[in-house]
């Protein structure tokens, strides 16, 4: 399936390479839209990750001046079949169900839908859920999905059909729905809201039955803008139908200037992607400066600087960032990692909060609170004390009142790492390793690790791409290399300034760059 030709006449395809500006020319129609006097409620703007979407709510409610209710249509395919399905949470499998559904089949299923915020994709862990939910977005049979699959499934074919079966009939019996079942139910109703415009973003990832999904909020509005780029399509291991988008009939436009990519990166880029086969073909322009590109054996050396300006490390799996994490570790920098700090807050306010009062300051309640979080109770609190009950915030507290009035029992010539006595030794260590780098905890918090495939629509003035592949892709290499080709493409094209190319420490490693 196809979108039909007697749409093609209101659909607009935009393709929006690296840095061009997509997500500003789509809220310049939202703007067009509203100026012709269309009600902000008969717009929708799907987005593929719950990110992405709140980025373009954000960014529409400050410029029209629009409260969020009423851009009720900004939201993600997945919430949009929520919505009008009238679904509730309760509806939806929680970790609650997955644990019951474990013990019911006895077999380890986890909750693969945490991943779709982030991803805009729920992401199985367990090889049986990989291949029962590729069937159902790819709209093929269970058998087609499993002979296609390179998953060990112990029992095979008829053990995989059992699970099947058995998550099926689990699902009926609680009355509960998946995040692929949302789509599939919306489908199945073949309705949709009626919108007089309507816009999809990130198109290129969209799976067979997402795009169904879009086939019917399309007939039922009178203009489309299809926005996407072919050359960033990098879920096709998840079912994302990657040729769609260059399929559909309609008006193109090509946005041809990039605002992020300088010069240098824009030739390595150019150079890798132009290898890929069906692809639609784009000219488009880097920006006015150089920029750099840069080789080097190992992640750590005198020329890379990763406490100057904002970094994005970037591997090809989470098992090789965890690996770069432990590297940074011994090295003593501070991180972020899938959106959490290596230090929590509250950990650093607390021991913050403690340095301070050792030296004779006071401090607030709420730095109080996250001193005493770390300390263990009974012993270095007296009892009773422990939850702050007569403290207040309008108060500020030294040590001394601390002692006197709130029950602190450790000796102020105690060192942080002994008198938080809860955080675990192996975090203080590392804590102290980046205190004796001199590491600011704020500043330091400008690198951030990800994968690539979570990296879609970030970016950072320095880049460090990991080239390391996985042995499964590198072994299957020769067969997968326009996916490798379009997963590196938009791991160098998240750098504004510098990229910086690392060299794998094994034989395995994606070459082209």
């Amino acid at each position: 399936m196809i979108l039909q030709d007697k749409h093609s006449k209101k659909i607009n395809i935009i393709f929006g390479p690296p840095g061009t500006g997509k997500t500003t020319h789509l809220l310049n129609i939202v703007e067009k839209e509203l100026q012709q006097g269309t009600p902000p409620d008969r717009i929708g703007y799907f987005a593929f990750t719950n990110k992405a979407a709140d980025e373009a709510i954000e960014r529409a409610s400050i410029k029209f001046g629009l409260d969020k209710k009423d851009l009720r249509y900004f939201r993600t395919l997945h919430s949009m079949a929520f919505k009008f399905l009238g679904l509730k949470n309760a509806d939806v499998m929680g970790d609650k169900d997955y644990k019951e559904l474990s013990d019911y089949l006895q077999v380890n299923i986890v909750n693969p839908n945490k991943t779709v915020k982030d991803l805009g994709i729920s992401q199985p862990q367990d090889p049986y859920l990989k291949i029962i939910d590729t069937a159902k977005v790819k709209n093929i049979s269970l058998s087609a999905a499993f002979l296609q699959s390179d998953e060990h499934i112990r029992g095979g074919f008829e053990f995989l059909s059992y699970i099947d079966r058995g998550i099926e009939n689990f699902k009926k019996r609680k009355n509960k729905l998946n995040f692929t079942d949302m789509i599939l139910k919306f489908n199945e109703r073949k309705d949709a809201p009626r919108l007089d415009v309507a816009i999809i973003d990130e198109a290129q990832d969209l799976s067979f039955i997402q795009w169904q999904m879009v086939e019917l909020i399309i007939r039922n509005c009178q203009r489309a803008y299809v926005a996407g780029d072919d050359d960033q399509a990098i879920f096709d291991w998840a079912g994302a139908d990657t040729k769609r988008l260059g399929l559909i009939g309609g008006e193109r436009t090509v946005l041809n200037q990039s605002y992020r990519i300088p010069k240098s990166i824009h030739r390595l880029a150019n150079n890798l992607i132009t290898k890929v086969r069906d692809r639609v073909p784009k000219d488009w322009q880097p920006k006015d400066r150089e920029g750099l590109v840069k080789y080097h054996r190992t992640c750590f050396n005198p020329s890379i600087d990763l406490t100057n300006g904002s970094w994005l490390v970037l591997a090809r799996t989470n098992y090789i960032a965890e690996q770069f994490i432990e590297d940074l570790k011994t090295k003593g920098f501070f991180y972020e990692y899938k959106g959490r700090s290596s230090v929590s807050d509250k950990m650093m306010s607390a021991i913050k909060g403690w340095k301070k009062i050792q030296d004779g300051q006071s401090i607030e309640l709420p730095i109080v609170k996250d001193i005493y979080h770390y300390i263990s109770g009974n012993s270095g609190i007296e009892r009773g004390f422990k939850n702050l009950e007569s403290a207040s915030d309008e108060v500020q507290y030294n040590y001394e009142s601390l002692v006197v009035n709130h029950g602190l029992n450790v000796d102020s010539n105690t060192e942080w790492n002994f008198a938080l006595d809860k955080i675990p030794a192996e975090q203080t260590r590392y804590i102290n390793s980046a205190m004796d780098r001199d590491q600011d905890f704020h500043k330091s918090k400008n690198i951030k690790i990800s994968t690539i495939h979570a990296s879609k629509g970030g970016e950072a003035d320095n880049v460090m791409l990991l080239k390391d592949l996985p042995t499964k892709v590198d072994n299957n290499l020769s067969k997968v290399i326009d996916d490798e080709r379009r997963v590196f493409y938009v791991g160098a094209t998240r750098a504004k300034k510098s990229l910086h190319l690392i060299s794998s420490k094994s034989n395995r490693e994606f070459k082209e760059l």
